[in-house]
């Protein structure tokens, strides 16, 4: 982790934030040339809404995009908070020298060129690091593919995403993966906080990202791939603190023999043993996922919904297949479906046909009225036996009768009139709607998560109900995997407090 000259701890939080929240910034090897990284890197930053200052830095240019171009940072005028590279890996020493000498306290180092490229090239990352440290400044990277501030509104990444705001944070040490899951992250509305590539990490570490996220109100969830860690132990004391105040959800890498040897290759990192990592993140109390998906879905649900008090649920299923293939996943997860007692059966009575199977799940047998369906749920949620519910097929059903109705129209368009097939399906639409919001009011007040399942919809919906944030997925395992996730969380803050 970053140290500063003399060995000791410096004053992290002020250096990131100098970094991931610039007043101004110089692009190093700026460049009007489409597709070179010195063009994509200042199109993002000057595209979207960053109210700072932006200086490209190029010594053969007068102005880039419409901006006055500097020969050097030197010839800055005024301070510069961030220098973001772009050059040759040879020339950041001397760059990195000259930040230094502009006091410039902070850099991402997009370049390649390093470790990662062989003995030459971790000479040179040695270099820049000193050079770094004895000027008393701090970098990101080298080998990144940059860093994200949402409520800002500043991207220093090749590829704008115009992100909402909100409180996940992401920390990558893959630059394609982290931008792959950012791009995730914007297109299902999850809402980011910060995102940083870590890249090879010569300075600047993964738990030195976990440590200031964690410093941070404003970050609700942090979500983490990882290849490797140089200081296991480090890492493991940052994330205790960490994990008791927010969720930590982490990808490792490199669980298979050729995985562990590609990143190792990757990055330079030490990928060490799989199983050492496992068993560091569960005494951590991190929440520990296996694929890009799984992180994504569980991020989504820890940054959004209420960590459920323990590991009992309540399942609700439009058919018997869902419940059964739901009661499976939760068996092998670690869930708990509670037997219904005989308050809720007299409660559920009143609102099932007689021959309804009566045990949980619990099974709606077919009917279709959406009020039943919020009031089933609104039973199982006040329920004390269960900490969380989940709804099998509840909504989705508005594409069936788009399906339908597309149909009917290839046979006899004039069968029904347009109106009247618009009319039902508007229906339909509001019916599901008030689910959901019933659903978003019911997360409020009781503190458990409802993770519904839909019919039509492919993976993760993140629905605004106004009061609150409703997660839908296209699978019950999906479902079952994030309570399970979230309700073993649950359980280490249990045992951390009690």
């Amino acid at each position: 982790m970053e140290h500063d000259s003399t060995g000791k701890r410096g004053d992290l939080r002020a250096r990131l934030d100098r970094m991931f929240f610039p007043g101004s910034v110089a692009v190093v090897g700026a460049s009007d040339v489409p597709g070179k990284w010195g063009n994509l890197i200042l199109t993002s930053i000057i595209g979207w809404r960053y109210q700072g200052k932006v200086f490209p830095v190029n010594p053969g240019k007068e102005s880039i995009l419409g901006l006055k171009a500097y020969p050097s940072v030197l010839d800055i005028p005024g301070d510069v908070d961030l220098a973001v590279f772009a050059i040759p890996a040879r020339l950041i020493p001397d760059g990195l020298r000259d930040c230094i000498r502009k006091g410039i306290s902070a850099a991402v180092v997009i370049s390649s060129g390093f470790k990662e490229a062989g003995a030459e090239g971790k000479a040179l990352e040695e270099e820049i690091v000193e050079i770094a440290r004895q000027g008393g400044m701090t970098f990101i990277g080298p080998n990144t593919m940059g860093i994200a501030s949402a409520h800002h509104f500043f991207e220093a990444i090749p590829t704008p995403t115009e992100i909402h705001p909100g409180g996940l944070a992401i920390v990558s040490q893959s630059g394609n993966l982290g931008l792959q899951i950012l791009k995730w992250t914007a297109h299902k509305d999850i809402g980011l906080n910060i995102y940083a590539g870590t890249g090879n990490e010569a300075l600047l570490t993964a738990g030195d990202l976990l440590q200031y996220l964690g410093q941070r109100d404003d970050v609700t969830s942090v979500a983490m791939y990882l290849e490797g860690l140089a200081d296991g132990r480090e890492f493991l004391e940052t994330a205790r603190t960490i994990t008791r105040k927010k969720p930590v959800i982490v990808l490792k890498a490199g669980r298979s023999k050729t995985g562990s040897i590609s990143a190792q290759s990757h990055t330079g990192s030490l990928a060490g043993s799989y199983a050492a990592y496992c068993a560091m993140f569960k005494q951590a109390g991190i929440i520990q996922v296996r694929t890009p998906t799984e992180l994504l879905n569980v991020a989504a649900a820890m940054t959004h919904l209420p960590v459920p008090r323990s590991n009992r649920l309540g399942i609700m299923t439009m058919g018997g297949g869902w419940g059964i293939v739901a009661a499976d996943e939760c068996e092998d997860s670690g869930l708990v479906l509670p037997e219904l007692t005989g308050e809720i059966i007299s409660r559920l009575d009143g609102l099932l046909p007689d021959y309804w199977n009566r045990r949980n799940p619990v099974d709606v047998v077919g009917e279709g009225d959406a009020d039943m369906y919020l009031q089933i749920i609104e039973a199982l949620a006040r329920w004390e036996e269960v900490d969380a519910v989940i709804p099998l097929g509840i909504v989705g059903r508005s594409g069936y009768l788009e399906d339908f109705i597309a149909c009917q129209e290839n046979i006899d368009g004039k069968l029904y009139s347009r109106e009247l097939k618009l009319a039902a399906l508007k229906g339909q639409i509001q019916s599901e709607n008030r689910i959901l919001s019933g659903i978003g009011r019911l997360q409020k007040e009781t503190g458990k998560p409802i993770v519904a399942v839909s019919l039509t919809d492919t993976g993760l919906s993140l629905i605004d109900t106004g009061h609150g944030k409703v997660i839908s997925l296209s699978s019950p395992e999906q479902a079952v995997t994030i309570i399970a996730h979230m309700a073993r969380y649950g359980r280490y803050l249990r045992d951390k407090w009690d």
